[in-house]
């Protein structure tokens, strides 16, 4: 199975560009934290501090390996980033994304405001902007990162004029 990361903060509009990419093209797609809670792992969407980093991306991987999918690709929506349990902005080790065969990166990225007004509307938290700013710049640094030293081929998203060549890109992965 071959896999394409779309990658991006928390309320940057990972979802909604998975739903605008399935209405036009045919592919299976899951959530890590979706994944993660089907292996019985406690989340709490709304609070975006997570507590066992490690555990949990060795919990999605086990749980990526039991799809049994006739699809030759599949997107997977997650981050290259996290917040721990006490706020702190962490990368994730390039070693979560051993033994997964992604074919493709798509970073996920948009105006701090706006992921801002999500985040108060979705989960009644108010976040700073200079926190948004810092958490995007470092997913972005991370992806950029991981994608050169990898070698997998990174497209970064944030304009809707790119949906084309977005689609594009999966398609050739």
């Amino acid at each position: 199975m071959k896999y394409i990361l779309l990658a991006g903060i928390h309320g940057v509009g990972k979802s909604t560009l998975l739903d605008q990419i399935k209405k036009v093209y045919p592919i299976e797609a899951y959530t890590i934290s979706s994944l993660i809670k089907k292996a019985d792992q406690q989340i709490d969407t709304s609070n975006k501090q997570t507590k066992e980093i490690a555990e949990n991306q060795n919990l999605w991987k086990k749980e990526l390996k039991k799809i049994d999918s006739l699809s030759p690709k599949i997107i997977l929506d997650g981050h290259f980033t996290l917040l721990n349990n006490t706020g702190e902005i962490v990368p994730l080790p390039f070693e979560t994304f051993e033994n997964v065969d992604i074919v493709g990166i798509v970073l996920k990225k948009e105006i701090p405001e706006v992921i801002q007004s999500r985040l108060f509307n979705r989960d009644n938290h108010a976040w700073e902007l200079e926190r948004i700013q810092e958490f995007q710049e470092v997913e972005e640094n991370t992806v950029r990162s991981y994608s050169l030293n990898a070698k997998i081929p990174l497209f970064v998203y944030d304009n809707t004029n790119q949906f084309d060549d977005l689609i594009n890109f999966i398609d050739e992965r």
